[in-house]
This record gives C-alpha cells, sequence and structure tokens, in this order.
C-alpha cells in the first residue's frame, strides 16, 4: 500500500457518534493518562468533551525511564482519575502511582484485565534456554546421581538389616520357626530402613524443588531493586500493538469512567461502540497490509522486545532483539551484537527495528556489521508528532504497519 494510500485515513480517530451537548458551565472531570497512547484511547473512550483528557509523559517520552515530577504528582492527586498501562511498564512512576491510589484517587490499569504473553527475551540466540538446559542437564545428573546412592544405601541397608535381625531373632526367639521369624523380622527391618529413607529422599527432593523453583522465579520474575529492570513475572507490557486485545478493555474502561469520573454510562457506551468499530477496521486493514508479505519474511529483529503483541497477532516471528532484556535502558555487549549479526544473516532479515524513543547507536552499529540491511525507525512508546500519521493511536498503528511491511517487502 501506497504511503500517502495507507496515510490518508490516519487523522483523528474521534467517533461520529453525536450525543447530546454537555450543559454549558457543567464541570468536567479531568482523566490523566500516563502516555499519549492511552490518552487518545481514553479521549474516544470518553468522546465528544465528556472529559478532559491529559497525559503526563510527553510526546517522545519513554514510559520504560519516565521519572515524575511534583507537579505530575499534583496533578494526578487532582484527577478524577489516572489511566496507566501496568505490568511494571511505567516503572519510574510505579511509587507516585501507589501513593496517589492510597491517596484517594482511583487507578485504572489497562493491562490487567488482558491476555498477556510473556517475553521471550531473546538477543542473538536465546540466553534463558541456553541456561534452562543447563540447569535442567544439571538437575538430572543430580537426580540419576541421588537415585543410585539412595539404591546403593537401600541394598547396603537391607543387608546390615537382615544379618542383624537374622542373629538377634536366632538368640532370642528359640520356640518359633527360624525361617518364618528371619522372614519377618526381615520384612520389618527393611519396611521401616525404607520408609526412613524414603522420608529423607523426599524432602530432600522437596527442598531441592523448593530451590529450583525459588532460583527459576529469581530468574523470569525481574527484581524491581535490579538497577535498569522491570519488576514483573515476566509479561510483556507492550499490550497496545494489538488493538483486539485494546478494544476487549474498552468496557472496563467505560466502567472505571462512569464511576470513578461520574460520566454518562448511556454516552460512554455510545462512544465505546464507536471506537470498537474503528479498532476493528484498523486490525482488518493491518491483516491486509501483513499479507503482502510472505511468511518467511514476517521476521522481527527489534531495538528491545515491544513488538511482540504485534507479531503475535499477525504472525510475525521476534527473533532477536538488540538489547536482550525487557528494560529498554539496558546494555547489549559486543558478544551479543555479533551472535545477533550471525542470526541476521542466517535468516536473510532485510530490515533492523529501531524506536524513536531510543538511541539508534545499537542498530546502527549492528547493520554497518551486517551490511545491506535497512534501519527502520517506528513508533512504540509514544504517539509521534504533528504531521507524523502517528499523532493518534491508530494513525500510530497504521504509520508502523507500513514502515514494517515496506522495510521487509
Amino acid at each position: 500500500m501506497a504511503v500517502a494510500a495507507f496515510a490518508a485515513s490516519a487523522c483523528s480517530s474521534s467517533p461520529s457518534t453525536e450525543l447530546s451537548e454537555q450543559d454549558a458551565g457543567a464541570a468536567v472531570p479531568t482523566i490523566l493518562a500516563t502516555t499519549g497512547i492511552w490518552s487518545d484511547v481514553v479521549s474516544n473512550v470518553a468522546c465528544d468533551g465528556l472529559a478532559d483528557v491529559e497525559t503526563i509523559i510527553p510526546v517522545g517520552g519513554d514510559p520504560h525511564g519516565y521519572e515524575p515530577s511534583l507537579q505530575d504528582r499534583e496533578r494526578m492527586e487532582n484527577a478524577a482519575l489516572v489511566v496507566a498501562n501496568g505490568l511494571h511498564l511505567e516503572e519510574g512512576l510505579e511509587d507516585t502511582l501507589e501513593a496517589v491510589k492510597e491517596s484517594g484517587t482511583p487507578v485504572f490499569e489497562f493491562a490487567d484485565g488482558m491476555d498477556t504473553i510473556p517475553y521471550s527475551f531473546q538477543g542473538g540466540h536465546d540466553d534463558h534456554d541456553e541456561e534452562d538446559a543447563h540447569d535442567h542437564d544439571e538437575e538430572d545428573g543430580h537426580d540419576d546421581h541421588e537415585e543410585d546412592a539412595h539404591d546403593d544405601h537401600e541394598e547396603d541397608a537391607h543387608d546390615h538389616d537382615e544379618e542383624d535381625a537374622h542373629d538377634d531373632h536366632e538368640e532370642d526367639a528359640h520356640d518359633h520357626d527360624e525361617e518364618d521369624a528371619h522372614d519377618d523380622h526381615e520384612e520389618d527391618a527393611h519396611d521401616d530402613h525404607e520408609e526412613d529413607a524414603h522420608d529423607h529422599d523426599e524432602e530432600d527432593a522437596h527442598d531441592h524443588d523448593e530451590e529450583d523453583a525459588h532460583d527459576d522465579h529469581e530468574e523470569d520474575g525481574h527484581d524491581h531493586d535490579e538497577e535498569g529492570d522491570h519488576a514483573h513475572s515476566g509479561d510483556d507490557p507492550h499490550v497496545w500493538f494489538d488493538p483486539h486485545r485494546v478494544s476487549d478493555a474498552l468496557p472496563e474502561l467505560a466502567r472505571a469512567l462512569t464511576a470513578a469520573a461520574g460520566l454518562d454510562p448511556a454516552a460512554v457506551d455510545a462512544c465505546v461502540a464507536g471506537y470498537q468499530a474503528e479498532l476493528a477496521a484498523v486490525d482488518a486493514e493491518i491483516s491486509a497490509e501483513v499479507e503482502r508479505l510472505p511468511a518467511a519474511s514476517r521476521k522481527l529483529v527489534t531495538n528491545h522486545e515491544a513488538l511482540g503483541y504485534f507479531a503475535d497477532r499477525y504472525g510475525f516471528e521476534v527473533i532477536g532483539t538488540v538489547i536482550p532484556s525487557p528494560a529498554s535502558m539496558a546494555q547489549t555487549s559486543p558478544a551479543q551484537l555479533e551472535a545477533l549479526a550471525e542470526l541476521i544473516e542466517h535468516e536473510g532479515v532485510k530490515a533492523l527495528f529501531a524506536e524513536t524513543v531510543h538511541s539508534t547507536d545499537d542498530v546502527d552499529a549492528l547493520a554497518a556489521r551486517v551490511g545491506d540491511v535497512e534501519v527502520v525507525t517506528l513508533y512504540t512508546g509514544s504517539l509521534g508528532p504533528p504531521g507524523s500519521g502517528a499523532e493518534n493511536y491508530i494513525g500510530f498503528l497504521r504509520t508502523n504497519t507500513e514502515l514494517i511491511v515496506d522495510a521487509l517487502a
């Protein structure tokens, strides 16, 4: 699809539904959204001026690294409702959001009610899978060793108990049949020892499993206190790259707007219906645009893992990321870049995707190393400026799709 044709419908996406005007001079509640993307979505659900919708993070700002000011805190406390993404996207805002919530301002998080997907943590090669395989092999070796040791111990203990039991029984139980007494005592001693050994092994296995589970959880769930990392369970917060998921979340947003901000439910429901129709239309447009690409060409290499939901929705594969971490502020390494360069050459990838909210230095260096590969900059965590074609959410989706498909076609 040509640029002009595809961008022609990327203008304002406000629903055309006509609603009765609010009484002149009536107080309009203020809704504060963390990003311009969510601000635009909220504006379409509170359409026709039902609310005054403002944004915390400015255009071009990275939601991963934005630090709030005292004025931001005051604005949030005075708002009727604060709308955030959730899943630790706005890491620098989390303490403020929690404090605002405790002070009485309702906070709605889009990702809370969504069907989310985990990060794949790719970066040239999958370090996470490699480490899991290593842990699995170690665990298997440990289990085999424990099993052999258990069998040897059981056999030795059995022989020892059998001999002791036999001697004791011959000495003390002369009136009984020696063979029966020997069998009975041997069975009791063996059972007691097996039960003790089994309990001991079960306890060791339980402790071992608990330790493994704890280690896996610590590795997969990023500690909030670690510098430059997210504090989440591994789910990708970039949910807005799937308009279908966003559409499904709108009724919950509508309920928050009517309950917290006092908006008219009938008016909000009409706005939701109109905007859901627009999102369904752009979803169909994106699917048709992607059909221009052969399945073998739908491979993405990105600056950091922001396109997981886009890939999930439209049949792409994210084969690598320059920054192999969910944190956009993390660092890459020459070894990781070299491994990713080899993967790009092997897969025949034609373009690498940078982001307007981050430096392109690492992506440019990777492209120079590979050669004959294009670097294309996408809008990811922020809308674009006026005239970019990405100044509202639907335009954002269309423009990014056009850039991706044109680069890979």
